[in-house]
């Protein structure tokens, strides 16, 4: 089975002109057959074996990756580290190495310059140099090695055997010059003790230490006497590198490298530098973006077309025809649309599209443009559009001033009255200021202030002198009139007048509801002519009639015979017995139906009862 990665590499950040090292762990890759016993090797990230003047280098023995970056090796690295067992079957990890620069590379105040000769060959470059390192880390009697801060090291064209090993160290103060601090670190790395440390392999020369940067002095220090070294000529190497540039569509870009962008030994920065695309042709002379040489700046004004990123390739020759390459990216962007402009500038101006296309002649307008606003810069012109006038050889050009823009919806009419008396006298020509400072390369044919948005209402004079024949719109086809004009307002209109009619007859039913009864019972009582229905709720509540018969219930029998009575007493019977008396009618009145509470009638005493 192959091997696999059990843990992976953790990407590495180091500095640049240290000793860096990384030992492989044991348990970064596993094998079934063979456990951590596998064979390891380091290639680029092209799969091809490491150079033996490369600046990493790879110890099989010790799983150890080491090296000796300078500041020429500041870039991010990828190298693969192959992993292979008994049976030849391997797996890769990817070993990310991020080299920067150190935080103090532009305050450096010294430097100590050794002269060397290798008294045997060396496999790698590296291991004599982290040798040296080492040789002095022990002289001076140092822990760690992290205090040597290496920035060039130079052989000789004549004898590869002899070099210059330049380092500074990173004990001195960097914020005041360390002038007798150096000359005790110089006095103790004397010839004698470093060959003790160093030989067979090494032998140093002479040892000079010497003050740069701000703390350089006039006179030229003294300094052992050492044998001059003909050295040959370097190619010059990226410091301060151009990563990104970026830029706005309309806007005038200007961007200046850095003079520490390269370093050459020889001619320090007095170097030619060139814009290249990156198959390394020269930019086309219509290209938006150019590059001035002379002053070593980028310049040109991006179109919407432009925009994205584009890479290109920045070359530093010195005057022996050595380069260095710095490969950069421009970036392009859009304007800023959350600004609501208030006034468009239209120019008409005399020339041709091919002269104005270039990006010299855009930038020398947009400059002048700025004299014309008196601004210090070209941060307020932002040019909308470029294009050329039908039958005759002039170009339009609209650009706005980023100056002017509506804020909450309000028009900048004092502003904008003022830039019109700086551009146009009363009667609406253009002053003659402004003539004079476009020129007669940009030969001014007319001018005009377009108001915008809230703005329209705004009175702007619009001067015009030999207005050009202005293009004609061709004309709208009949089918898009139909369809983009006609077709949207019938349907638009039919929505409408089907929303009103239904809105009428929701609002008829509703209104009818409310009304309307519910049987033809009702409907016909309500309709009727006759005598007005009276309901039961709302006849008037009278006492019941007293005289009425009284009731015999169904079940009540009727009451004894009344006994007759002569006027005399013949037979003397029935003399204790009472007279009767009927027991009450009972009254069923209309409220005792209704189950109100009763209410007692005043009625008088029923006749007696006879039966037929």
């Amino acid at each position: 089975m192959y091997p696999i990665i059990r843990n992976r590499i953790q990407k590495q950040a180091i500095i640049a002109g240290k000793v860096f090292s990384l030992t492989v762990p044991l348990d970064t890759f596993q094998d079934t057959e063979d456990g951590n016993n596998l064979r390891l090797e380091l290639f680029d990230s092209h799969g091809n074996p490491l150079k033996n003047n490369s600046w990493i280098q790879f110890n099989a023995e010790t799983r150890e990756i080491y090296g000796l970056p300078l500041e020429k090796d500041v870039s991010k690295w990828h190298y693969i580290l192959q992993a292979t067992d008994s049976g030849d079957k391997s797996v890769n990890e990817t070993v990310d190495i991020s080299v920067q620069q150190h935080k103090s590379h532009r305050s450096v105040n010294h430097e100590i310059s050794l002269a060397l000769k290798l008294q045997r060959k060396f496999a790698r470059n590296v291991d004599w140099q982290i040798e040296i390192i080492r040789g002095i880390t022990k002289v001076l009697g140092d822990a760690s090695v992290s205090n040597v801060v290496v920035r060039e090291v130079r052989n000789s064209i004549q004898d590869p055997n002899l070099a210059t090993f330049v380092y500074t160290n990173e004990t001195l103060p960097k914020d005041r010059c360390p002038e007798e601090m150096l000359d005790e670190l110089v006095a103790q790395l004397t010839e004698k003790v470093l060959n003790d440390v160093l030989n067979p392999d090494i032998m140093v020369k002479s040892v000079q230490g010497q003050q740069i940067g701000q703390c350089m002095k006039s006179v030229i220090p003294k300094v052992k006497p050492t044998q001059s070294i003909v050295t040959k000529n370097f190619a010059p190497t990226t410091r301060n590198q151009v990563d990104r540039v970026n830029a706005t569509v309309g806007h005038l870009l200007v961007y200046k490298v850095p003079a520490d962008s390269f370093y050459d030994p020889e001619d320090e920065n007095d170097l030619k530098l060139k814009l290249l695309t990156t198959e390394r042709n020269p930019l086309d002379q219509h290209h938006w973006l150019q590059f001035d040489s002379k002053n070593q700046e980028f310049f040109g004004v991006p179109q919407t077309q432009d925009v994205g990123h584009k890479e290109y390739l920045l070359i530093a020759e010195d005057r022996e025809g050595l380069t260095a390459t710095d490969a950069l990216v421009v970036v392009v962007h859009q304007p800023h649309y959350k600004r609501d402009y208030s006034v468009l500038f239209e120019l008409t101006l005399d020339t041709t599209l091919e002269q104005f296309s270039t990006a010299q002649s855009q930038r020398r307008f947009i400059e002048r443009l700025a004299m014309v606003f008196g601004d210090s810069n070209t941060n307020y012109i932002q040019i909308r559009k470029i294009h050329p006038m039908r039958h005759v050889d002039q170009v339009q050009v609209t650009f706005f001033n980023t100056t002017l823009y509506r804020q909450h919806q309000r028009c900048p009419d004092e502003e904008i009255e003022a830039l019109r008396n700086m551009l146009l006298y009363q009667d609406g020509t253009v002053r003659t200021k402004v003539r004079d400072i476009l020129g007669q390369e940009f030969n001014l044919v007319n001018m005009s202030m377009i108001p915008m948005g809230t703005c329209q209402g705004f009175d702007t004079p619009i001067h015009v002198t030999n207005e050009p024949e202005k293009a004609v719109p061709p004309p709208i086809a009949k089918d898009d009139y139909l369809l983009t004009v006609v077709l949207p307002a019938v349907i638009i209109l039919a929505m409408l007048l089907i929303a009103f009619i239904i809105a009428c007859i929701l609002y008829r039913r509703r209104l009818t509801g409310k009304m309307e009864l519910g049987t033809d019972e009702e409907r016909k009582s309500f309709r009727s002519k006759g005598i007005p229905v009276i309901f039961q709720d709302e006849l008037d509540e009278k006492p019941e009639i007293g005289n009425k018969s009284p009731v015999i219930l169904k079940d009540e029998k009727p009451p004894l015979l009344p006994p007759s009575y002569s006027s005399t007493n013949n037979d003397g019977e029935n003399e204790d017995v009472d007279e009767y008396v009927p027991p009450p009618a009972v009254v069923m009145g209309g409220r005792e139906s209704r189950g109100k509470s009763p209410v007692t009638p005043s009625y008088r005493r029923p006749p007696p009862y006879v039966s037929p």
